[in-house]
């Protein structure tokens, strides 16, 4: 690690919080029944339209909750996972969105829907600010602690690789079935939500490639960027769609197929990220931390 490192990442953290500005400011003044943006006045009055903002505002609350973490020292010391996990959803959040973002600041909104033509491309115009600078913080916090777990991972415990065989072959069936479901949804969908659908089918097959090479024992830092997303897509995204059509909007609010294809990808992406982080764990356990190195093959905890 060094200073201009430390500085480097706590510059991207700010700047991807001050990419949540405009969003949570949009949310929090519908919140409180201002109506900026707002077509049909009765959404502010909706309760699934109410409590999906909310939990949108504390998901951007994350976001910068994790920036000012990857700008920190402490994190070089923290618990993996007080890190690993928000990144992990964050990273399938924003993903997704950052590469939809350009049709949807170039397309024309559909009238309808109760909202204002310019909202849709300002929140993807800021998923996709947010995508670009709190990745390239974690790829630098990542880059410091974990390097050559990333680089040269090395072959799994023994004892782990039954485990890791079984969940890269299941999370691989599962995630190829939303795959397929994400294919035939983008068949009938219209051009803005057909591209949707196949990014998503391009993400979560990449990802499975990536677990597949892991678990082979081909590792290489394509092959992890590659089983970290893929996995962090289908999980986050079918997390999303299941609560929102369970517990938000409630039953019948998304087509079965709908919550078919992201309800694979919730437990597809889930199975393929145990899967490589089973593949990775010799290598990810076996360092310790220097406080003073950088990218140094002993920069690992």
């Amino acid at each position: 690690m060094t200073t201009d490192t430390i500085t480097a990442r706590r510059a991207l953290g700010v700047a991807a919080t001050a990419g949540t500005l405009p969003y949570l400011s949009l949310k929090i003044a519908w919140l409180t029944g201002n109506p900026v943006g707002i077509d049909d006045p009765a959404l502010l009055r909706d309760n699934a339209w109410i409590a999906a903002n909310t939990v949108t505002v504390l998901l951007a609350l994350c976001v910068a909750g994790l920036a000012a973490v990857l700008g920190s020292r402490w994190a070089l010391r923290a618990p993996a996972a007080v890190v690993l996990l928000p990144a992990w959803v964050g990273t399938g959040l924003l993903v997704p969105a950052a590469l939809v973002a350009p049709l949807a600041l170039l397309t024309p909104a559909a009238p309808g829907g109760g909202v204002a033509g310019w909202v849709t491309p300002m929140v993807y115009g800021g998923f996709a600010w947010q995508g670009l600078f709190l990745l390239a913080a974690f790829a630098l916090f990542a880059g410091d602690r974990w390097w050559t777990a990333v680089l040269r991972p090395g072959p799994a415990p023994e004892p782990v690789r039954p485990l890791l065989r079984a969940t890269a072959v299941g999370g691989a069936l599962t995630a190829a079935g939303s795959v397929t479901l994400h294919l035939v949804l983008a068949a009938g969908a219209g051009p803005v939500g057909a591209v949707v659908d196949i990014v998503q089918a391009a993400l979560v097959a990449a990802g499975i490639a990536g677990v597949l090479a892991l678990a082979a024992g081909r590792p290489g830092p394509v092959a992890v960027v590659a089983a970290w997303t893929g996995s962090a897509v289908p999980f986050a995204g079918g997390l999303w769609v299941v609560v929102s059509a369970v517990g938000i909007a409630g039953p019948g609010s998304a087509p079965p197929l709908r919550v078919l294809a992201d309800l694979a990808g919730l437990l597809g992406g889930f199975a393929l990220a145990v899967a490589a982080l089973l593949a990775v764990s010799n290598s990810v356990t076996s360092y310790t931390i220097q406080p003073t190195a950088h990218r140094n093959p002993a920069v690992n905890g």
